[in-house]
């Protein structure tokens, strides 16, 4: 075989191969982001203020679902045997929780909430017929801290959030 005709064939397999089984920077990317992730720093944007998430936990599964709870502002009071009403929306009002499915394209994160803590985020839910609720937050992993960075107008607003795996020291 020709030296020309040996790059174009080398050149093809290369090609097909690639296309069948993407780039091996985006697997190892992916298979990077599954698992679980504790929130270790919280950023917001310049101009924002308000208490940080204090405990929080991030999940991506291999299959394309994840799960999101945090906790905004100070460690939550234990609630007593017979709490009032006042003490459960105290305990219950800065928990974030909300699941469903995400994507990964390049370095961004697309993620819709199929459950949801906020009802009227869940009801957005494609699947119901309403408008959507797909959020975005671009990531990147380094030296085991993933770093998520939160879509303009949705529910984090443009926040920055560091994460490590449980037991990775914080």
């Amino acid at each position: 075989m020709k030296p020309t005709a040996r790059f174009i064939a080398s050149t093809l397999l290369l090609a097909l191969f690639a296309a069948a089984h993407g780039s091996a920077a985006e697997a190892q990317t992916d298979d990077e982001l599954y698992g679980g992730w504790i929130i270790t720093g919280w950023e917001a944007p310049a101009g924002q203020e308000g208490p940080p998430p204090r405990r929080g936990l991030f999940v991506f599964s291999e299959s394309g679902h994840y799960s999101i709870m945090y906790v905004i502002g100070d460690p939550r009071a234990p609630l007593g045997e017979n709490p009032t009403d006042a003490e459960v929306a105290a305990a219950y009002g800065p928990l974030v929780a909300n699941s469903g499915r995400y994507s990964v394209s390049g370095d961004v994160i697309t993620y819709e909430a199929f459950m949801a803590k906020d009802p009227a985020y869940m009801s957005r839910f494609l699947a119901t017929g309403g408008e959507g609720n797909a959020q975005t937050m671009a990531f990147s992993i380094d030296d085991g801290v993933l770093t998520l960075r939160f879509g303009e107008g949705g529910p984090m607003n443009g926040a920055t959030a560091t994460l490590r795996r449980p037991g990775s020291g914080e």
